[in-house]
């Protein structure tokens, strides 16, 4: 058995959650990692989280609560995780999903802080660090920043925004720091760059379009009938945009196969998503609301309906009435607004990461049902 020891940031969140679960699951082959620490901040125990049972035959976890990337200095922060995480010299893989959103002029500053604050502690206490991930996203591309988008679909890892734009979001800043704390170290880096991302998380999350859309397709069954018909909320032109989704799954396996191949991986950025081919709401939408037993339609012409988050606001009470609790969805006002923010095609090319060695895929509708099937597992959902 090899001794690799991976340390996850932001585990609770939908895509650490997903690198966490692959982890477990043995990905890529059984005896790959020896032990798997996860790191939140909200407390959380192994029952609420929902990962995989232990097994001897499956890595250790140990599932670290309470840590705060955002408070102490460099020092003080080490100090904790020193004392916190059992093994921290044994530590080979670091996986850094952690991200705090904060006011536009502050967040790429924020952000920053917190991993300057995790790599000062790790070179001071993991001499054994082979490999850091990081996840990017779609705003690369300028999407939510440019109206419209601002290169034409599909997007490759070749496309950069003009710097007015990049200094806008932390990735790069983040690209620079890693690049220059691993010169001259025997470690490296690479970011793993998804689009939306599909996923089950255990106590509410950032932005999780498939938590919003579950508690509001739920909550629409239940209070309107089986067999009703839902539109799409949001416009004609978002439902027939193309794009593809990465679901925490996929996400977590191309984490851990880039930081196990270092010679194809390092200082690397690679697309990711469910499968290559770019699809769009059109065939999405119906698929989604089948799983709750109702009939996904085309947007309606008139806007008024409540859109997906305040329909659940306002049936609450109803809610509650009949027992359920949802799940809760951080920013949900934003992905309130998500069928009428892109109404442009913003597929991914996933040429770089096959030409790499990495190519799996994935069923994208048994994506979200499977985080569906978690949620409903967990109490979440009727």
């Amino acid at each position: 058995m090899t001794k690799n020891h991976a340390l996850v940031f932001g585990a609770s969140g939908v895509a650490g959650w997903g690198v966490v679960e692959q982890l477990l699951e043995n990905y890529p082959v059984k005896d790959t990692f020896l032990t798997t620490t996860a790191i939140v901040n909200r407390p959380l125990t192994f029952e609420e989280s929902r990962w995989p049972g232990p097994s001897p035959d499956k890595p250790e976890l140990d599932l670290v609560s309470g840590i705060d990337l955002t408070e102490g200095s460099p020092e003080d922060f080490a100090a904790v995780l020193k004392s916190k995480v059992k093994g921290i010299a044994e530590i080979t893989h670091v996986y850094y999903y952690a991200y705090k959103p904060d006011e536009p002029e502050k967040e790429v500053s924020t952000n920053v802080r917190m991993l300057e604050r995790v790599i000062f502690a790790l070179k001071k206490l993991s001499p054994n660090l082979k490999f850091i991930v990081f996840p990017s996203g779609s705003k690369a591309y300028g999407a939510v920043l440019v109206p419209g988008g601002y290169f034409k679909a599909p997007y490759d890892e070749t496309m950069v925004l003009p710097e007015e734009e990049n200094k806008k979001i932390f990735y790069w800043e983040f690209q620079k720091l890693l690049a220059r704390e691993s010169k001259d170290e025997s470690w490296t880096w690479c970011d793993i760059r998804p689009d939306a991302v599909i996923g089950f998380v255990p106590n509410g999350s950032q932005y999780n379009l498939t938590a919003h859309w579950a508690n509001y397709l739920s909550a629409y069954a239940l209070l309107e009938g089986k067999g009703s018909q839902v539109p799409f909320p949001g416009t004609p032109a978002v439902y027939k945009s193309k794009y593809n989704e990465a679901s925490s799954t996929m996400i977590g396996r191309i984490s851990i196969w880039a930081s196990l191949n270092p010679q194809k991986s390092s200082e690397q950025t690679f697309n990711i998503a469910d499968q290559a081919k770019g699809e769009s709401m059109q065939e999405r939408w119906p698929a989604l609301c089948s799983y709750f037993g109702l009939e996904g339609v085309p947007p309606s012409e008139s806007r008024g309906a409540l859109l997906p988050g305040a329909y659940v606001k306002a049936h609450r009470h109803e809610l509650q009435k009949k027992g359920i609790k949802g799940t809760e969805v951080f920013k949900a006002e934003f992905l309130d607004h998500y069928g009428f923010i892109f109404d442009f095609d913003r597929q991914f090319s996933l040429q770089k990461a096959r030409g790499a060695g990495f190519a799996d895929e994935v069923d994208p509708n048994q994506s979200w049902f499977t985080a569906f099937d978690r949620f409903k597992a967990a109490g979440m959902l009727s």
